[in-house]
């Protein structure tokens, strides 16, 4: 008898999660198996036509129950609508609403990226938040506001003024890494961390680097929809390389106020 060729490999994973991604996205797909390679990953995603501006973001959303139903019908554990900026818009309340709306739906656990990123600040402490991001200052201002909601002071914040999301994704960790370490030290450095926005820009390789350059806490957009969506699903073993959130405990509770 010949011996058996190939391999015979079962695939396993400790969760399956879900991401609904804007179609333009590149980031969220190809970093999170690296720093996860025990979880499978599966997408789902959502047209973002016109000049990808805040109205063509209104219009994309129309696709979220489609593109979170297919995620649910694959069984997955947990969900992730990876949208910084959409959740922004929608403001805490709302954002809120809607990923309880989700699962109510369809039955899987779901988060936001703002939303997850409010509770992962509190988590860690952090009452007063330097923020950077690839994008136009103007798009700060619905973050500072859903930020404020949830009890957090945004007291300095710096975009590259970036509007693409090739744009977001083409900035290297290094060079995230060299911009906000200058605008958390231009910001006198006394705020409990920093937070980098935007689910298409590379700020979670750079995470870690941060964290021992300025000895506070760093929180990306990536990061925190890990974070929760991983405890969301049940996983709760620590994601090392990425900054002491993803490193620590993870809670399933919300820590922001309804």
């Amino acid at each position: 008898m010949s011996a058996v060729k190939g391999t015979l490999e079962e695939l396993t994973t400790k969760a399956k999660i879900g991401l609904v991604v804007v179609s333009a996205s590149t980031v969220s797909e190809l970093r999170y198996p690296r720093a996860a390679p025990d979880v499978g990953f599966l997408a789902s995603r959502m047209l973002l036509g016109g000049d990808h501006g805040l109205e063509a973001l209104l219009e994309m959303e129309r696709n979220s129950p489609r593109a979170v139903q297919e995620l649910a019908s694959a069984g997955v554990d947990s969900i992730a609508y990876c949208c910084t900026v959409s959740g922004a818009q929608r403001g805490l309340a709302k954002d809120r609403e809607f990923c309880e709306e989700m699962e109510r739906q369809w039955g899987s656990p779901t988060t936001s990226t703002m939303l997850a990123a409010s509770e992962a600040l509190l988590h860690l402490g952090i009452r007063k938040v330097v923020l950077t991001s690839p994008y136009p200052h103007s798009y700060h201002e619905a973050e500072s506001r859903y930020l404020a909601e949830a009890g957090i002071e945004t007291v300095a914040a710096s975009g590259m003024g970036f509007r693409e999301a090739a744009e977001f994704a083409a900035v290297p960790p290094d060079e995230i890494y060299r911009f906000s370490l200058e605008a958390w030290q231009q910001s006198g450095g006394e705020a409990d961390g920093l937070f980098i926005s935007c689910m298409n820009f590379d700020a979670m390789a750079a995470a870690q680097a941060l964290e021992d350059a300025i000895g506070k806490p760093v929180v990306t957009s990536h990061s925190a929809t890990l974070w929760r969506a991983l405890a969301l699903a049940g996983v709760a073993e620590p994601v090392h390389g990425y900054g002491r959130l993803l490193a620590e405990s993870r809670v399933v509770s919300s820590l922001v106020a309804a």
